[in-house]
């Protein structure tokens, strides 16, 4: 299975971030339905922080030797994965803006 626990977080938090932010605040020039690319990047990243510090908080606590964590996204704990989106989002953010 790709995900154990809440693990399928990592994806689900960044898109309902997106989502959230193009309906509440709506960018005009974006168009009918479109949001723009800062608008895209900050709701990834906020979402995926977000999902950081949850992952932090649900995979805490010591594991046995070879013991995988309870919450994780293809086999990585799922903070991990969602610190990379963060990282990927500023990288982006930072070149194309």
């Amino acid at each position: 299975m790709i995900y154990r626990g809440a693990g399928f977080l990592t994806l689900l938090t960044p898109i309902v971030s997106v989502l959230l932010l193009t309906y509440f605040f709506h960018d005009p020039s974006a168009g009918q339905g479109n949001t723009t690319l800062q608008q895209f990047l900050l709701g990834c990243g906020v979402g995926a922080a977000v999902n950081v510090l949850v992952g932090f908080a649900l995979n805490r606590g010591a594991r046995a030797p070879g013991e995988h964590a309870r919450h994780h996204f293809f086999f990585m704990p799922m903070q991990w994965p969602a610190l990379a989106l963060v990282a990927v989002c500023a990288i982006v953010a930072a070149v194309k803006l």
